[in-house]
């Protein structure tokens, strides 16, 4: 049954006779509903499992993804989550049943970021349910960036064969570009759990360039002490 969206002369949601309503980029569009000849080939069937697990990951990154894409998705009328998989998706890959994402390359931050980023030490995770990482060099330029400029550390558990979904954690934001170093704590349940870190800069609210974002740095992995 169809739903009504904007009365008698306005559009609808869902399948209405042989017309499917949906909006598109903040409109309403119809059209015929056809359905595939063959829903379920291997090529389909592995592109929805990729397309399934970047929006998972992505799932799990929500409160992040709030921050960072809200504005360019919403330039782009779409959501921060639908920005993510689309700029994650080719990191997928595998075979039906059996799919991957490099972790490594994950863009947590919008494609067009271009605040200043920093450069991190090694990941450090011996001290208990703690996740710690130097910096290593601050980038500071005042023509470009600011001492203020806020430095986040997220820190994603992956999904296990313990039934553990996955789960994220993320720094407050009190390190700043100048700190010596950007830590957060997880909870008591994570230990012995793996887990990917990132980190990003995001600008000094009081600056020319708040709203903006660095690009995502990967800190790497381990398991948490």
């Amino acid at each position: 049954m169809a739903k009504e969206l904007m009365g008698p002369n306005g559009g609808w949601l869902n399948k209405f006779g042989k017309t499917v309503g949906f909006r598109w980029k903040g409109l309403d569009v119809f059209r015929v509903y056809v359905k595939p000849n063959n829903p379920k080939t291997q090529e389909q069937v592995l592109n929805r499992e990729r397309f399934g697990l970047a929006g998972y990951i992505g799932g799990a990154l929500h409160d992040v993804l709030t921050m960072t894409m809200r504005a360019f998705a919403g330039k782009h009328h779409t959501v921060p989550q639908a920005q993510f998989v689309k700029q994650n998706y080719d990191k997928t890959s595998g075979t039906v049943g059996n799919v991957e994402i490099d972790y490594e390359t994950l863009e947590l931050t919008p494609s067009d970021s271009r605040l200043t980023a920093i450069a991190l030490g090694e990941l450090d995770t011996s001290t208990p349910l703690t996740i710690a990482v130097p910096v290593d060099d601050s980038y500071s330029d005042p023509a470009h960036n600011s001492a203020n400029d806020k430095l986040y550390l997220v820190v994603l558990a992956k999904k296990d064969s313990n039934g553990n979904e996955a789960e994220v954690v993320v720094s407050d934001g009190t390190a700043k570009r100048t700190s010596e170093s950007v830590s957060v704590r997880v909870p008591g349940y994570w230990q012995g759990r793996f887990v990917e870190v990132y980190a990003f800069m995001a600008a000094d609210e009081m600056s020319v360039r708040a709203g903006q974002f660095s690009r995502t740095l990967y800190c790497g992995s381990g398991r948490v002490a």
